[in-house]
């Protein structure tokens, strides 16, 4: 047992290195580059000995501090369940405990609002669960900070978000929460940092910090060389580990370093482990969900080849008739035939690769392009790529050992491998799929459309479009009636929130939830950067973000005073259908409003109308939405522009957003800090021994050297 951990920890990884080096210098002279390499591996544990804990919501998980999937003993029984069971027994538990939660908060939420003419706890009762989920679409960190905009809005521990005209406490009353591609950026962000505020979010010095490019080195590392080299490294472990790796397992690596609030990008966080945080629980956060689509070499990529695949905290699995299977997320990458496990592995799951699969565009031209690929990543990692993954389909798809080989319902019953893209590429960019199984009777869908279908990169409907043309291949749910996408323009269906499905008998299914629909708009920002911009100033993230609040809250009621009420309207609008009451005169108003009436323009629209102008002014924050004070403050507390914040700190201004909100981490014994030390300095000396070492040989030797050291330090 350790005294004095850090201390020891500290001293563990000095000898390491001194051995890394005496070893390497054994056998050939050393280079920069060498030194670089060896920073890269050993930088982050010197800097991480003694965390600090950060103002947003932090966790440690111990195992394997490695990118590399853990070989462990198979439980019993199968690991892959039919879909036509409904949903797992682990969701149905943790939703049941979530709707005990969400009733007594959207009882609070709508004694806020205050409807007319209705009491909100005789209307929910001790019974009632009205759900509600939040989808949010793909493109990329466009879609990720105008959803951030709107989470922040509907999330009551924002400052002034529930003040009048604005929908603080929507995120509370919730079920679920969704994403894919950009959208699966921002759900994964908020969910592995134990379900933190956006604000607290923005505040933080080290999370979505986008001023650099992807390559850049993050705080711990010492040049940008050094962090690449130690991502290269990281995919290695698993690649030499027998695993196929792809574009996607670097790519998703390097996104963790913007999302996830923990020490070398999260290295250790699996989608799994959010089971485990605090707020999940508690049942203080909503269900959270992925989308990708699966793929196969050779085919286009449309609604009829692909299927919609989707990660919960719980399973990895497909709704769609022709897959209809699940496999217990866990231990996705085990060798799995009919269920049954042969062996088994933990970590395949790493939220990096989860993200990373959602967010992967790499199968389509011209990012399937190797001199493209070769622009995008630095050298080292280009090599890496190349060096590991043929030029073909499977390097640029993310790869998964196919847990349903063997399942006789499933279409992909004979493949050995699962290849996942884009969770938009066949054209659903939006992903409503798991909010409108009847299993999860959702009463309403919160659909925020950040995609780019217009040459201006403005939203045009098309992601509804194609998720209600899916239907109608006998593969997936039901959703509500919508028009063609030049109707969308021309009737002003993207300027203006609109809801789908108003009447139940309006819809494909009795079942289908209403749909609000939340298009990006240049409310106050013009909030249509390409997907592909990888980086942006303070200022664009300010602007975006504060363009998805005001989005949310239509101006906090300057472009419509009734709208905060009209949220909660469409909120309760199910339950008073099947309980056939007549709408209050309020809410008659707002679907008179809101829905559409099932007109058509089909009509190509004008070049005015694709288009848009500001809807409420240039830079204006519309009656403060952040903020009592004056206007012209900054959403953000920290300089983005400077790597050397303390990411300790929990000072605050009188920024826009105010002070965080903290959620204090579990607190951590010496022992096990200790043994994750351990774990995760003689894990790191591998990576730095395969890249520095000649020959097999002398790579044994120096990791021999290295472990022994660490070992006769700890034990």
């Amino acid at each position: 047992m350790l005294l004095f951990p850090a201390f020891s920890y500290t001293l563990a990884v000095s000898v390491l290195l001194v051995c890394l080096l005496g070893t390497a210098f054994a056998f050939r002279p050393l280079s920069d580059d060498d030194l670089e390499i060896i920073l890269a591996a050993v930088g982050p544990h010197l800097n991480s000995a003694d965390d600090s804990t950060n103002s947003i919501s932090e966790r440690s998980f111990y195992g394997k501090d490695s990118y590399e999937p853990t070989s462990i003993s198979c439980p019993s029984g199968s690991l892959v369940r039919s879909s036509l069971q409904g949903l797992s027994s682990d969701e149905q538990s943790y939703i049941s405990g979530r709707d005990n939660t969400t009733r007594t908060a959207l009882i609070s939420f709508l004694d806020r609002i205050d409807l007319e003419d209705f009491n909100a706890a005789d209307f929910i009762g001790s019974n009632t669960s009205v759900r509600i989920g939040l989808a949010f679409s793909g493109g990329g960190y466009r879609a990720m900070l105008q959803g951030a905009g709107f989470l922040a809005a509907a999330d009551n521990r924002t400052s002034n978000a529930t003040e009048s005209g604005h929908i603080g406490g929507l995120l509370q009353a919730s079920t679920y929460i969704v994403g894919l591609s950009g959208g699966s950026w921002l759900v994964g962000t908020y969910a592995m940092n134990n379900f933190s505020s956006v604000q607290s979010i923005l505040e933080a010095s080290d999370v979505w910090n986008l001023t650099g490019s992807l390559v850049a080195a993050p705080p711990g590392y010492k040049s940008d060389a050094a962090y690449t080299h130690a991502v290269a490294a990281e995919v290695q472990e698993k690649a030499d580990a027998g695993f196929d790796v792809s574009v996607t397992d670097y790519w998703g690596r390097l996104i963790a370093f913007q999302m996830f609030n923990y020490s070398n990008g999260g290295i250790t966080l699996s989608w799994s482990d959010i089971v485990d945080s605090e707020s999940f629980v508690t049942y203080e956060a909503p269900f959270p969900i992925v989308h990708a689509v699966s793929v196969t070499a050779g085919e286009d990529t449309t609604l009829n080849t692909t299927s919609t695949i989707e990660f919960n905290p719980y399973e990895m699995g497909s709704w769609d008739l022709d897959f209809a299977s699940f496999a217990q997320l866990k231990y996705i990458g085990s060798d799995i035939f009919n269920g049954t496990p042969k062996s088994c592995v933990t970590g395949y799951d790493k939220s990096s690769f989860i993200i990373g699969t959602s967010s992967s565009l790499f199968t389509v031209s011209p990012l399937n392009n190797s001199f493209v690929q070769a622009e995008i990543f630095p050298q080292i990692i280009y090599n890496a790529i190349e060096e590991e993954t043929p030029n073909n389909f499977s390097r640029n798809a993310a790869l998964y050992p196919n847990p349903f080989t063997g399942v006789s319902e499933n279409k992909y019953k004979d493949l050995s491998q699962l290849s996942l893209v884009d969770g938009g590429l066949d054209g659903q960019g939006l992903p409503l799929l798991a909010l409108l199984q009847e299993e999860r009777a959702v009463d309403v869908i919160f659909a925020v459309d950040s995609s780019a279908d217009s040459d201006l990169n403005w939203p045009t409907g098309e992601a509804l479009i194609a998720t209600y043309e899916r239907q109608f291949l006998e593969k997936s749910a039901a959703m509500p009636y919508v028009p063609d996408n030049n109707s969308f323009v021309n009737l002003g269906l993207t300027q203006q929130p609109t809801f789908f499905g108003c009447n139940r008998t309006n819809s494909t299914s009795d079942s289908s939830p209403l749909i609000v629909y939340l298009a990006n708009h240049p409310f106050t920002y013009f909030s249509n950067s390409s997907t592909l911009q990888l980086a942006y100033d303070t200022s664009t993230i300010e602007g975006m973000v504060t363009n998805g609040y005001n989005m949310g809250t239509q101006g906090n009621g300057t472009i419509e005073s009734e709208w905060s009420a009209c949220v909660a309207c469409a909120i309760i609008h199910r339950e008073v259908e099947r309980r056939g009451l007549a709408m209050t005169d309020q809410c008659q108003a707002c679907m008179e409003k809101h829905c559409w009436d099932g007109t058509i323009d089909s009509s190509t629209p004008s070049e005015l109308a694709l288009a848009p102008d500001y809807a409420i002014g240039e830079g204006v924050f519309a009656s403060e939405p952040f903020s009592a004070s004056s206007s012209s403050t900054s959403i953000l507390s920290r300089d983005l522009s400077s790597s050397a914040a303390s990411p300790s700190s929990s000072a605050t201004s009188s920024a826009v957003f105010g002070s965080a909100s903290t959620i204090t981490p579990a607190a951590t014994t010496a022992t096990a800090s200790s043994s994750a030390a351990l774990s995760s300095a003689t894990s790191s000396t591998s990576g730095v021994c395969k890249q520095m070492m000649p020959g097999y040989m002398s790579r044994i030797l120096c990791m021999t050297l290295a472990t022994a050291t660490v070992l006769v330090i700890y034990l």
